[in-house]
């Protein structure tokens, strides 16, 4: 099997037909789809496993579940253990992708033999619709220093743009934190530390459907702690990774200044944003 798409289903019933129907429209039907059902107080779950059935599809589609409502992350790792294709990638479940998404990805990262691949995500809905929020473009193959220290000084945080080599997961123990939020960042920033190849499709095959009320967008009080212990735990583990003899050729210590811009970047001064929208 090619790819294992990964879906946290969580309270997402106006939306889950339509991410399910991108799915199935790809170009490229090589998958198993695993949606882990995070216990929302909808029933976004049973519309997908009906929606499944009715369409003939039940052959591709697995359903999981988390022990209790656990974020996106847990969720996530629920889906990397049980995965079977020899890439991941990740679709949240109120989002939809372009047709040739899977087919688009697969080839670049084939073409190069790449740990990661990567394409470039479209706004749907809200003040930002149409407009493409975009991660550097770079040359297929080595991903040498100087493009990965680039990378890592300007990259936008969103998993679900990558397509995963699942055995370089497995083999760096690259799984999300806990927490509800900047777990993305945490295990986005660790991949492209260890990543050796990388390859690009400079086009928007993502579609990130605006919704007010979802984890990304909403106003959580305790958004700005999450942040930290994420972005805290992902120093930590930067600074064990650098002493793994494993990762020696990979000379971990040349990014120290980067580590500490993105941790005060997307650690430190977002969180100081929350905070003051949330509390003043």
């Amino acid at each position: 099997m090619k790819v294992s798409i990964i879906s946290p289903v969580y309270n997402c019933a106006e939306f889950i037909v339509d991410c399910i129907q991108s799915l199935l429209a790809q170009t490229c039907q090589d998958f198993e789809v695993l949606l882990v059902d995070d216990h929302g107080v909808d029933n976004s779950m049973d519309i997908a496993q009906c929606y499944v059935r009715e369409c003939g599809a039940a052959d591709k589609f697995h359903f999981l579940s988390t022990p209790y409502n656990s974020g996106p992350g847990v969720a996530r790792n629920v889906g990397i253990k049980a995965a079977k294709g020899e890439y991941i990638a990740f679709i949240d479940s109120d989002d939809v992708w372009e047709p040739t998404f899977l087919e688009k990805l697969i080839h670049a990262a084939e073409s190069s033999q790449t740990d990661l691949a990567f394409c470039q995500l479209k706004y749907r809905g809200g003040a930002k619709d149409g407009s493409v929020f975009r991660n550097p473009v770079v040359e297929a193959g080595e991903f040498t220093y100087s493009a990965k220290r680039y990378f890592l000084l300007h990259f936008v945080t969103f998993s679900v743009c990558f397509l995963f080599r699942r055995q370089f997961l497995i083999e760096n123990y690259l799984m999300f934190p806990e927490e509800r939020n900047s777990e993305d960042t945490n295990f986005l920033t660790r991949n492209l530390l260890l990543a050796r190849r990388i390859a690009c499709v400079d086009e928007p095959l993502y579609i990130y459907c605006i919704r007010e009320e979802s984890l990304s967008t909403g106003r959580d009080k305790r958004r700005y702690r999450t942040r930290l212990s994420a972005l805290n735990k992902l120093m930590e583990t930067f600074d064990r990774m650098k002493r793994d003899p494993k990762y020696a050729d990979l000379q971990l210590e040349r990014y120290n200044g980067v580590m500490r811009i993105i941790w005060l970047k997307k650690g430190l001064a977002q969180s100081i944003k929350d905070y003051i929208k949330n509390n003043l």
